[in-house]
């Protein structure tokens, strides 16, 4: 042991000084390759930043830019070298691909930018590395929903309409923005008032009211003044219908305004009412109306045709379809396996709860959602044990996807208050260009005391 380190001693030392003796003689010269090399070195000018890299590198990839002939329409005779008037940040990540195989998206970068230069280089972004991908995937979303989102600010712009616009595009402008006219933002109000109104019978005339000289038993106030809470609701359906058709006439697209959520909820609000005039007075057919009569309760969505805060919650809801479909799924495939595990627990109790397979389904269901009612409750031991455990499992897929809905209504939620921004610094910029085209102040002017609504 002793002598090995003393072996070992001397070449510690000559290291700790950074000079290592292993031979007196000098080291032998590389043996040379006398053969052609079929390799080259090529030399890519990106904006005037140079990179330099094997041919052999970008051939692995014929089916690209620059693993194929094309860029050869990039040869620059003069400086023998490829020139390319792209972003060179972008392209130390694009040749990284060459070299490695693997594409890494860059976080500080903008996303559909990368998507640019990724279309203009022939790499499909499937080819992008699982270290990257969800976040890729994130950001394309996210600018997704902003295009989708601009675009509906676009067609609802504040901006005047062409001289030349036709009274149906003047009409569609009035519906999808109240602001830009005083009968508009006049039509918007009522119509807001007659949602509330009907909203709010709909809930009082459940209520129950006293009863009427000479009867005891008291009944609700929908069955005691009925032709009052009928002229009511006549009244609310006929500017619901008013506005339903004139948004029928004046849409761009009408089979694309009939298929949208809003049309749909517009029709299964009105339609209860026009049912109820053709129903025969029939106690079989009338029990079904009533049953039918739950829908109008969807004249409350109404109110999220311009509402920012209904409109942010419907956007999360859509942002977290894949994390709401997951905790169905997990709900689901729980629910079937503890009811089956519950019913075989517990069928040798006598006079028990848990029948079948489905019967137990409503105390995996109300235990899983932490609800308890009591009313179905395990008496073996194995029973009480997985009931335990079906209740513990519950908290833990109902409480993940939660942090993920609060975030997601974050990001949105604050993606509306700067596309807002951006709308507001759009305006005044197009104040400015007129200023700036008319030569007086008077269009500035005039979009200050408007509020910045036109100009």
């Amino acid at each position: 042991m002793a002598a090995g380190v003393a072996t070992w001693l001397p070449f510690a030392r000559a290291a700790a000084v950074g000079w290592l003796p292993l031979a007196k003689k000098p080291m032998p010269k590389p043996p040379l390759d006398k053969k052609r090399r079929h390799d080259e070195i090529l030399v890519v000018n990106v904006s005037g930043k140079r990179f330099q890299t094997w041919k052999n590198t970008l051939d692995r990839y014929p089916d690209t830019l620059l693993g194929s002939s094309e860029k050869e329409f990039f040869y620059d005779e003069d400086s023998k070298e490829y020139f390319f008037d792209r972003d060179p940040e972008m392209f130390r990540h694009i040749l990284n691909f060459y070299r490695t195989g693997r594409l890494h998206y860059p976080r500080q970068e903008c996303i559909q930018a990368f998507d640019e230069e990724l279309s203009f280089y022939g790499i499909i972004p499937e080819l992008i590395g699982d270290c990257c991908l969800e976040e890729y995937r994130d950001r394309k979303k996210e600018n997704a929903e902003r295009l989708a989102e601009d675009e509906e600010a676009e067609i609802a712009t504040d901006t005047a309409l062409p001289p030349d616009s036709t009274f149906r595009q003047q009409l569609w402008r009035a519906f999808e923005n109240p602001h830009t006219s005083t009968m508009a933002l006049v039509f918007y109000y009522v119509t807001g008032f007659f949602i509330a109104v009907s909203v709010i019978a709909n809930v009082v005339e459940t209520i129950p009211c006293r009863p009427p000289p000479g009867k005891k038993k008291s009944e609700s106030c929908g069955d005691r003044f009925p032709n009052a809470f009928f002229c009511m609701d006549t009244a609310c359906v006929l500017i619901f219908t008013f506005e339903y058709l004139m948004r029928l006439f004046a849409a761009p697209s009408r089979f694309k305004f009939m298929k949208s959520v809003m049309s749909i909820i517009d029709v299964v609000a009105i339609m209860p009412y026009y049912i109820g005039l053709v129903v025969p007075e029939n106690e079989n057919v009338s029990g079904a109306f009533v049953t039918l009569r739950v829908f109008r309760v969807f004249r409350i969505f109404k109110f999220s045709r311009h509402s920012q805060g209904l409109r942010i919650l419907g956007y999360t809801l859509k942002s977290c379809a894949s994390e709401l479909g997951f905790l169905l799924f997990s709900l689901t495939m729980a629910i079937i396996i503890f009811a089956t595990v519950m019913f075989y627990a517990e069928k040798s109790t006598k006079e028990t709860n848990f029948t079948s397979i489905p019967a137990a389904f409503w105390y995996t269901i109300v235990t899983m959602t932490t609800l308890g009612y009591g009313d179905m409750v395990p008496s073996t031991i194995a029973g009480k044990i997985f009931g335990s455990i079906c209740s513990l499992s519950g908290v833990l897929v109902i409480a993940l996807p939660v942090p993920v809905i609060v975030s997601n209504f974050s990001r949105i939620y604050h993606q509306n208050q700067r596309a807002d921004k951006r709308r507001a610094q759009q305006k005044v910029r197009l104040a400015r260009i007129r200023l700036a085209k008319s030569g007086t102040t008077n269009a500035f002017l005039q979009y200050k005391q408007n509020g910045g609504l036109e100009v």
